[in-house]
């Protein structure tokens, strides 16, 4: 499995758009790896994790299309992760595809709901070029050769889920966004057999020393990790990764990744690929 960091950021990105403060000066000045934009994720550029308002740019600077997608999981409705009315755009006027195909986006409960209060959302299902999938935490179910299992989050927002994608022996494990895992997951976990190739961990409140609560930072990716690990979660050859950054964390990319590094943590950035 190959997973793309197409954006690895919070929802107000790094550089904010109105922030001066002391990260989004430095990602102005240095750019680079610096310079984050929402987070998406792509798994062996056919499985989308989330469809936030930098789809579109994603698409370009990391040279996909989404006619190709095979399927996108939606973790939550948060503005940042899910921007329905960009559906839109595969309507027939703005879709000229070779082979047409619907696509599909699957959710939970109030992400669903969120998509089906899109403007396009009625139109696109009615012409069959928009498929809705329910899913339940904890059901695994197939799809397109992959074995997905959504699994409950600790956010803000009603539902929120976070994945286990699995295919040819090999599991990931996206959790975006969450704080420490709730005790319905970590039951879950220790009830399969799962064991990951990937970890990718909530890091939005990068060095803030937090109570971990709706999302982690470096402290709680540490906390997680050895939970993980007391499991039987890991493998000696487990790659562990933070991403999904807030500018608020008192560190950008820069300063983040020596840290991270010498905590045994790589630290995402936009357009990073990793095959597992």
């Amino acid at each position: 499995m190959i997973i793309k960091y197409l954006g690895t950021a919070a929802s107000e990105a790094v550089p904010a758009p109105f922030c001066e403060c002391d990260t989004c000066e430095y990602a102005r000045r240095h750019g680079g790896r610096n310079i984050q934009s929402r987070a998406q994720a792509l798994v062996d550029g056919k499985v989308l994790l989330d469809f936030g308002p930098d789809t579109f740019m994603h698409t370009i600077l990391h040279r996909f299309k989404l006619s190709d997608v095979a399927f996108c999981l939606i973790t939550h409705p948060h503005e940042d992760h899910l921007a329905a009315d960009e559906l839109g755009y595969r309507l027939s006027y703005a879709a000229h595809m070779k082979q047409e195909h619907p696509f599909v986006m699957c959710g939970v409960g109030a992400a669903l709901e969120a998509i089906r209060r899109g403007q396009f959302t009625a139109q696109l299902e009615s012409e069959g070029l928009l498929v809705l999938k329910q899913i339940q935490p904890f059901r695994p179910f197939e799809l397109e050769g992959y074995r997905i299992t959504a699994l409950k989050a600790d956010h803000g927002t009603p539902d929120p889920v976070f994945y286990i994608i699995e295919k040819d022996g090999r599991a990931l494990l996206y959790a975006h966004d969450t704080g420490l895992f709730p005790a319905e997951t970590m039951d879950y976990l220790a009830s399969v057999d799962t064991r990951f190739d990937l970890i990718s961990y909530d890091c939005t409140n990068v060095l803030l020393e937090w109570d971990n609560r709706g999302h982690m930072g470096l402290t709680g990716n540490t906390i997680m990790r050895q939970r993980l690990a007391e499991l039987g979660k890991l493998k000696e050859s487990t790659i562990h990764v933070v991403n999904h950054f807030s500018h608020n964390g008192l560190a950008g990319y820069d300063q983040l990744m020596p840290i991270a590094l010498g905590k045994g943590f790589q630290t995402a950035f936009d357009g990073m690929e990793l095959e597992f």
